[in-house]
């Protein structure tokens, strides 16, 4: 994906020649701050309501203070002139970096958020299921600390850094990520869940998965359709239980897992809820 040389910082088109000193920034420094990855589609962007929701609660829990920029109308508008600007206005994918302006130390001198936005063209224009399902398998070499920030997309990503590190040298396509407790999660970079018997299964937002965009829209979507969805504790043994498992992200949208270990899976659930999803938007 190549990305064009402009950025949307504070909710102004900024040319890369005039862009801050992002090397003396608090999210640089301290990674304090988090992140935010939506995709634009037809000249909108999918699920704004619940990106700006996670944005919310994201500023709340590291208790920064929202510029009118972010502010939902504000930051919709900013965003679509943004990828209009490098001629992306109808299919993008944008990433947001929302950190804590100002100087200081450990100690801020200001809790005033500040934020960037880059953009790229997206591999696909639409959700589309992948022809060839994914392998994976689970990285125990770290775990997830399951606190107040567990659930956002956090500027301090190691774990799923080296996870994916790992994930490529054992040439699998992702990987499962736990918790200190063994418990299924995530993956490297999606949520999970599992199909067994019709139901849906994806783990419990208290037990330290990012709280997905996707995920609560494949929620929603499923209850809609009358399908069970059961937020609980997964392991190991459920995976090889399953009759399908796949990965959610509102990048990718819904991505199915063809094996882990021995066993293999379909991908009827996942397509059914894919075709859904793109009908909705």
């Amino acid at each position: 994906m190549q990305q064009p040389h402009k950025y949307l910082v504070d909710g102004v088109v900024t040319d890369v020649n005039s862009m801050p000193n992002g090397y003396n920034s608090r999210g640089f420094l301290y990674a304090d701050g988090f992140f935010e990855t939506m995709r634009i589609i037809e000249g909108k962007i999918p699920l704004l309501d619940l990106h700006f929701g996670r944005i919310t609660d994201s500023l709340a829990a590291y208790k920064l203070n929202s510029p009118d920029s972010l502010h939902q109308p504000e930051l919709e508008s900013s965003i679509l002139k943004f990828a209009a600007s490098v001629g992306l206005e109808n299919y993008g994918r944008v990433r947001m970096t929302i950190y804590r302006s100002g100087n200081g130390k450990y100690l801020p001198q200001t809790n005033t958020a500040s934020w960037l936005a880059t953009i790229e063209r997206p591999v696909t224009d639409k959700f589309e299921l992948n022809e060839k399902g994914l392998s994976i398998g689970i990285f125990e070499e770290f775990s997830k600390t399951v606190d107040k920030f567990s659930n956002f997309k956090n500027l301090h990503c190691q774990i799923s850094i080296q996870a994916s590190i790992f994930a490529q040298e054992k040439k699998f396509s992702d990987v499962l990520v736990l918790n200190s407790d063994r418990e299924i999660i995530e993956s490297t970079y999606s949520n999970v869940f599992l199909v067994k018997d019709g139901a849906l299964y994806t783990p419990k937002l208290s037990a330290g998965p990012v709280g997905g965009v996707m995920r609560a829209a494949v929620i929603n979507l499923a209850i809609e359709l009358g399908v069970k969805v059961y937020e609980c504790n997964l392991h190991a043994q459920e995976l090889l239980k399953a009759d399908e498992v796949f990965l959610t992200n509102a990048v990718s949208g819904i991505k199915w897992v063809a094996s882990f270990r021995t066993k293999r899976y379909f991908n009827n659930t996942a397509n059914t809820l894919l075709k859904a999803f793109n009908a909705r938007i």
